[in-house]
């Protein structure tokens, strides 16, 4: 299993930074894998999309269930190409803000190739993850400006 982890400190309240890991244009900061997000459903405690994007140079999509906690959001895959896909978005609040910590889990399925995929796409996945939470980071930080 393939897992990609990165870390930024939000100068934001947690409900903005929850907001912005749900607000599909929030993904469109920098270079990220997410190319568009359709929300399908919304509940009180989940949100049902179709993530469009690229796994390294291949287009792809998942179709994904967050599913809202006290400090954690968790994504599970409901369809796409790989095996098994996981994320969690986890949500600290600090004297400085609020610390968001972004895991994903990638189980491509294909027991002989699966060590080189991961060797081949390890380093693209950790970037992408790290463009994430800073795309997420600005979201939130552009919330708060608004605001005042």
């Amino acid at each position: 299993m393939m897992i990609a982890r990165a870390t930024v400190l939000v100068d934001a309240p947690l409900e903005m930074v929850r907001d912005a890991v749900l607000d599909p244009s929030a993904y469109n900061y920098g270079e990220t894998k997410v190319q568009d997000m359709v929300v399908e459903s919304r509940g009180e405690n989940e949100l049902v999309a179709r993530i469009n994007g690229h796994l390294g140079p291949f287009k792809s999509f998942i179709r994904a269930r967050y599913t809202l906690g006290e400090s954690q959001i968790e994504l599970t895959m409901l369809q796409g190409r790989l095996k098994d896909f996981h994320a969690v978005f986890l949500l600290e609040p600090t004297a400085e803000g609020v610390l968001l910590t972004h895991q994903e889990e990638y189980d491509f399925g294909y027991p002989l190739i699966t060590p080189l995929l991961e060797r081949a796409l390890q380093g693209w996945a950790t970037r992408s993850v790290e463009a994430e939470v800073a795309s997420l980071k600005h979201a939130a930080e552009a919330r708060v400006s608004a605001v005042a």
